[in-house]
């Protein structure tokens, strides 16, 4: 390997400068846009195992990977992206991560001062909006399910948008499938999964107030449920799309579909509407077999004697 002296002169970025932010953050976090490119490795130097997680464009965590003791793992991400490190064993968020531009290595240190920003790995409770994370209700419009479908491949709902004449596709998985087609077909003796969740729902007193299909992020479709508690607050929680659907068949809960989403699948034309979100992608996971060379020596350089 590269010694201390060789390889100074060949770092991207200064070395041991995890861009680590401080607990004022915590509340807002998310990513921003994937406008500019970045690269993030991260080196655990615990003696744990660590869970990476994306904070996605609304606040919520995506997992990504899980780094042994000693490991390293590394993203092609976005400038203004933001990740949690989550200690593996607690379930507790150690770090917050936002990535700058270009190559970045990022050590997961013990003798570092953790910044430890939402214990609970919980979301800002703050409803904010028709769809709880800021979202205007003129940014949605009514749907519903029009026909379901399944072959070898997996399946796929065709929502129905209003104001919109083709319906919108979302692809699901089989056994997505099949859970729809068991929440669309008659009650069985014993309660599905879907029944049971919604049967704990109501034995808490919380009901489902309504189902978005929110957004497409590269070619994920996103959704949230909104539930209405007790004590007459809202709760917005992200979901995959195949259970929220479930779970509106299930409950009769009204459906609503972003507008940008639905335009995704009309006319070539109308794609210029969500423009917007195809600058949102998705980071993804790196295909090396080795750090990149800029990380390494950022490793070699700074590692403790």
């Amino acid at each position: 390997m590269a010694s201390a002296g060789s390889c100074a002169g060949a770092l991207l970025l200064p070395p041991f400068l995890p861009p680590f932010l401080p607990p004022a953050h915590a509340a807002s976090l998310r990513s921003l846009h994937s406008q500019a490119p970045a690269v993030l490795t991260f080196r655990n130097e615990l003696d744990r195992a660590v869970k990476i997680y994306w904070v996605n464009y609304t606040g919520d965590r995506e997992f990504y990977a899980q780094i042994p003791p000693s490991g390293w793992w590394t993203v092609d991400t976005f400038e203004t992206h933001a990740w949690h490190v989550v200690d593996g064993a607690s379930g507790e968020v150690v770090h917050e991560v936002i990535s700058p531009k270009g190559e970045t290595l990022v050590r997961i240190d013990p003798l570092q001062e953790p910044s430890r920003l939402q214990p609970d790995g919980g979301v800002d409770d703050g409803f904010a909006g028709f769809d709880g994370v800021g979202g205007h209700e003129a940014e949605y419009v009514s749907a519903s399910i029009a026909e379901i479908g399944l072959d070898h491949l997996g399946g796929v709902a065709l929502i129905a948008a209003e104001d919109y004449p083709l319906p919108v596709p979302v692809s699901v998985g089989i056994n997505d499938a099949a859970q729809l087609f068991h929440a669309a077909g008659p009650e069985f003796r014993r309660p599905s999964t879907m029944a049971l969740w919604v049967r704990s729902l109501q034995a808490a007193g919380a009901t489902v107030d309504r189902v978005l299909l929110t957004r497409l992020v590269g070619t994920t479709v996103y959704a949230r449920i909104i539930l209405a508690l007790p004590d007459g607050q809202l709760r917005s929680l992200d979901a995959r799309p195949s259970d929220s659907l479930a779970l509106a068949m299930q409950t009769g809960a009204p459906l609503f579909m972003g507008r940008q989403l639905a335009a995704a699948s009309q006319q070539p034309g109308s794609l210029e509407e969500v423009a917007e979100w195809h600058q949102r992608r998705p980071p993804t996971p790196s295909r090396q077999a080795t750090p990149p060379a800029s990380a390494q020596a950022s490793y070699d350089f700074t590692r403790k004697a």
